[in-house]
């Protein structure tokens, strides 16, 4: 079993996890889910499965429905790790005026990886070895990486999560808000 990470319970924060697929925003965001500390995990692309579609018509939708889940872990007093691919920044900003406006603690992290090892991770990557998934393959992985290169979020905090521990990277991010 994978060791829990438990946030000082006396502190409500967002942690936003920003990276291209691979990236291990779902491993960090995993270790830090815990119901009885009121951490909760919002995965972007769980929104994703509502629509037949992924354009920039259904996005909007997407982040519509994952801040407004956001806003509501943060009225019931939940601490939240969010995490996705945010190819738009302006996504992630609507996220960060959300914690502004209810006045709790954020960072955003761009985690950082070559394209090289993201293309190595995306084909071993959990779910495609037993085949219940197929990788996204390298030229959609160097699609989404030139994407977040290109446009960075300005306030983000790089989190090298290439060189790296698991246990390091969640030193790191909590140091953050120390």
């Amino acid at each position: 079993m994978k060791k829990k990470i438990k946030l000082k319970t006396n502190m409500q924060k967002i942690i936003i996890l920003r990276g291209a697929t691979a990236s291990g925003k779902s491993t960090l965001a995993k270790r830090y889910r815990n119901f009885k500390n009121k951490t909760i995990w919002l995965k972007i692309d769980n929104f994703k499965d509502y629509f037949d579609v992924l354009d920039d018509d259904v996005r909007v939708h997407i982040y519509g429905a994952a801040n407004t889940s956001l806003d509501y872990f943060l009225k019931k007093g939940f601490s939240v790790v969010m995490e996705g691919i945010f190819q738009n920044p302006n996504n992630v900003q609507q996220a960060v005026n959300i914690a502004k406006k209810q006045h709790i603690p954020y960072r955003v992290f761009q985690l950082k990886v070559s394209l090289k090892t993201l293309q190595e991770r995306d084909r071993i990557r959990e779910g495609v070895p037993e085949g219940c998934r197929q990788p996204l393959g390298n030229d959609e992985i160097a699609k989404i990486y030139t994407v977040l290169e290109e446009n960075y979020y300005p306030e983000a905090i790089t989190l090298d999560t290439e060189n790296m521990s698991i246990d390091e990277c969640i030193a790191f991010i909590d140091k953050q808000f120390n």
